[in-house]
């Protein structure tokens, strides 16, 4: 019975095939209704989320650039221990004396 449901379906297809589809209505300015559409496209806002999603390989590259640029740029650290203590209380110092406290 499945063999012949399958002859079935071929003939089905064959004959499916020789019928020719009269796409003529649909030929129609094809060309022109499909730029039109194009056209509506292209003129729709994007929203800003899609702009930002857009943007994150840019903002990921500018915190590498900084991140490369801290790192191998920035003031070398001191080694003495007694110096970087005793920085943040000269500043501390000169701020109280031009504040006046």
């Amino acid at each position: 019975m499945n063999h012949n449901a399958d002859e079935r379906l071929d003939r089905l297809f064959a004959a499916a095939r020789t019928v020719p589809v009269d796409t003529s209505a649909l030929e129609d300015h094809f060309e022109t209704r499909l730029m039109a559409r194009l056209g509506e496209r292209r003129r729709e806002v994007i929203p800003w989320y899609a702009v930002m999603w857009r943007m994150v390989p840019l903002f990921a590259v500018l915190v590498a650039v900084i991140a490369v640029y801290g790192t191998n740029f920035g003031p070398s650290p001191s080694g003495d221990l007694f110096a970087a203590i005793s920085s943040s209380q000269e500043e501390y110092l000169a701020q109280n004396i031009l504040t006046g406290e």
